[in-house]
């Protein structure tokens, strides 16, 4: 009689599975919206200590995450968060101009009744996060963003290709690295921002491809053109000091 084979240990099982995938959409949500400072040192006992888990799944979160971009592994000595660069962050948005306005364009092509109530619900939920960024903290920071990110990928999410969606993704994540700390400082008017959303969604909703593509082209630089010069300045004044 054949006997059952032990289930191996670590990610395989399904408890470690499932604490893989918190501590990475954590840690993934913590570094996006700007929770630990570019270039700061991640070590594996403090990221198990924040999110009070154990450092196998922490190794292979970090391993992921690297894989994105978001961290980078130093060889024998652990990982780091991803530095900044006016460079890089010019490079992103010219990508982001290209590519996320022709998803958005394919999206309202192809439009139906499913992709309108996505928008719609996104763009309610991102309301509402705007409203609690009066208060300032952290957390209401962080809502904020993850549903910024849920309304952009809502308005493109009908575009019919799923590389066109990844790259988006990708592009998405990275620029809002940037993002964060900028909007929180009074660099990106709140005000102005919610504006953009709101138009947005009515041009998306109303299906006119055209204008919502001009929208989203004028939102992209209008918000890429603040940061740029506020991170510029930082470069400058660490330039300075240094």
């Amino acid at each position: 009689m054949q006997t059952e084979r032990p289930r191996e240990s670590g990610n395989t099982h399904p408890k470690g599975a499932s604490a893989l995938h918190r501590v990475y959409e954590q840690l993934r949500a913590d570094l996006i919206a700007g929770q630990f400072a570019p270039g700061e040192k991640l070590r594996i006992e403090d990221v198990c200590d924040r999110y009070h888990i154990g450092p196998s799944p922490v190794r292979e979160a970090m391993s992921r995450l690297a894989e994105s971009g978001l961290i980078v592994a130093l060889p024998q000595r652990g990982y780091r968060v991803a530095e900044v660069s006016t460079a890089e962050y010019a490079d992103l948005v010219e990508m982001r101009l290209k590519l996320e306005p022709d998803a958005l364009y394919r999206s309202i092509k192809s439009a139906d009744i499913d992709w309108e109530a996505r928008v719609a619900g996104a763009y309610q939920r991102l309301a509402s996060a705007q409203r609690m960024m009066k208060t300032g903290s952290a957390e209401a920071y962080r809502n904020w963003a993850q549903e910024d990110r849920g309304f952009h990928t809502a308005l493109i999410s009908n575009c019919g290709s799923p590389w066109l969606l990844n790259f988006c993704r990708v592009i998405h994540e990275q620029t809002a690295r940037y993002h964060r700390s900028r909007i929180l400082e009074g660099i990106a008017p709140a005000r102005k921002t919610e504006d953009e959303h709101s138009d947005l969604m009515r041009a998306a909703l109303d299906r006119n491809a055209q204008l919502a593509t001009d929208l989203l082209l004028v939102h992209i630089r209008s918000v890429s053109d603040r940061i740029g010069d506020a991170l510029a300045h930082s470069v400058k004044e660490s330039a300075k000091s240094a």
